[in-house]
């Protein structure tokens, strides 16, 4: 019992002397201890760049037991620090830098310095921000040549820059540089060009300035010579195009009516017949390589050919290019060139003739206007062969036709020839038959061999009739001087 009692009161007096030890203060605390005791601390780096047009934030963190204080080497309006200090112990902080943009063509920085009360701890931080960019570029004036060649083109930066090809093609002697504010000349070198001329886009920057410009490179050419207004009369000829080719080429026409042909290798001859339709003929004339190693490669020229006929009346140009001539006025087509003797044949379309439906296709000289030759149907009168001339009847020859016959119409021929003894002839073909005829009759040309006419054909009366008819083409054949 008396060494229980012993061990006990060892205990009590060990657990007396702890706790008399944990509440036993330093009286010998110096203010050297105390500041030792501080903590400042940071993640800061030793330096930051920032872009000078757009410039990004830059932060870092702040951990202290003391109030705190960023400071700056000088008054920098253009940096802001957020926050700048602290005055309450114990804070961990993010600080955030920003700038404004930079106006000037030169760098600027500012040294901040994080300190902390009754500490020697310190950071030093440099924010350094990079000027505005100022970039300047004369581009290539000049052409590459097709074999391959060499032009120069300059660049002025103050800032780093770097230039590109939008092709492989083309490359450069430096594709980067530091830039110092100096002229820079650029060697830009292009490679042998086996097809046709080609372009290529140039791209500089510098910052977040771009500056573009495009150079082109000859190539093997396939294109026609400029021409103005190409074009053939209405009454039929030739055109010839010139065409700069360094390759073998093939010629087309879109346009059945128009011919083309290849002469050697630099033209193409184009010929047309008279413009039979009723309406201008258009064409369009293309040249293509005949080798497909220059890919899709083509040059076109437009050409066109007048209309030989005026038109007045009741007549209406339909899309394929023939004419719809419809009753109820003088509604008729006429030639524009001046004939003394021709033959006129009208390819027909649809045709609706009523009773009294009427058709005519004649000449009056252009001299006096007093002359004329004509063919004349009405199917409520007279259906004839006439030639008339300064009031006097010289003949006229009646012939039968029914409107059956006039609306199986396919063609229609008139024939105004030349006859003996100075004569003429007038003949009418109905579906290539002739209908009528009349012989040596006097021609009003004979005495005047500069006389020549206007042909027309269509409607002479007034009256709607209801006849209306569409003429396919109209051929004219020269038959004498």
């Amino acid at each position: 019992m008396k060494t229980i009692v012993k061990i006990v009161a060892s205990l009590s007096l060990a657990l007396l002397a702890l706790a008399c030890q944990q509440f036993v203060v330093d009286t010998q605390m110096t203010p050297e201890k105390a500041a030792s005791m501080l903590r400042l601390e940071s993640d800061a780096l030793d330096s930051y760049t920032i872009q000078g047009e757009k410039p990004q934030a830059v932060s870092f963190k702040v951990s202290s037991t003391t109030p705190w204080t960023i400071t700056r080497s000088e008054n920098a309006e253009w940096l802001k620090v957020s926050p700048a200090s602290s005055s309450v112990s114990g804070l961990s902080a993010d600080v955030v830098i920003t700038a404004s943009a930079n106006d000037d063509y030169s760098d600027r920085s500012v040294v901040l310095t994080l300190s902390g009360d009754n500490t020697d701890k310190t950071y030093t931080i440099t924010i350094t921000q990079l000027r505005k960019g100022k970039l300047f570029v004369q581009p290539v004036t000049d052409v590459f040549e097709a074999a391959g060649s060499t032009l120069p083109f300059t660049i002025e930066s103050n800032i780093a820059w770097e230039v590109r090809s939008s092709e492989q093609w083309l490359t450069f002697s430096e594709n980067s540089g530091a830039g110092d504010g100096s002229i820079k000349t650029i060697q830009a070198t292009a490679a042998a060009n086996s097809s046709i001329s080609r372009s290529a886009t140039v791209t500089v920057s510098a910052g977040d300035e771009t500056k573009t410009f495009e150079v082109n490179q000859k190539g093997q050419s396939l294109e026609f010579l400029p021409v103005e207004n190409p074009s053939i009369a209405g009454t039929g000829g030739e055109l010839e195009l010139g065409v700069k080719a360094t390759m073998d080429w093939k010629v087309e026409c879109d346009n059945k009516d128009i011919t083309v042909e290849k002469v050697g290798n630099d033209k193409v001859k184009v010929i047309a017949a008279s413009n039979n339709k009723f309406a201008d003929r258009k064409a369009v004339i293309t040249i293509k390589p005949v080798s497909d190693d220059f890919g899709d490669v083509s040059s076109q020229v437009e050409l066109s050919q007048e209309c030989i006929f005026s038109l007045e009346g009741n007549c209406e140009v339909l899309e394929d290019g023939s004419v719809k001539i419809s009753s109820g006025a003088k509604s008729r087509v006429t030639t524009k060139e001046l004939y003394r003797y021709a033959s006129f044949v009208l390819t027909m379309g649809d045709v609706s003739f009523d009773d009294k439906g009427t058709l005519c296709l004649s000449t009056h000289d252009a001299g006096n206007g007093t002359a004329e030759y004509q063919c004349q149907i009405n199917l409520d009168g007279n259906k004839r062969l006439r030639t008339n001339g300064s009031g006097t009847k010289y003949a006229s020859f009646a012939f039968s036709i029914s409107k059956e016959e006039l609306n199986a119409l396919k063609s229609y021929r008139m024939d105004f020839a030349p006859a003996e003894g100075g004569n003429i002839r007038l003949e009418f073909f109905y579906n290539g038959t002739s209908k009528a005829s009349i012989s040596d009759s006097p021609s009003v040309y004979t005495s005047d061999p500069a006389t020549g006419g206007h042909y027309f054909f269509g409607f002479e009366s007034s009256k709607d009739d209801k006849t209306w008819y569409i003429i396919k083409s109209c051929d004219i054949t020269i038959l004498g001087e």
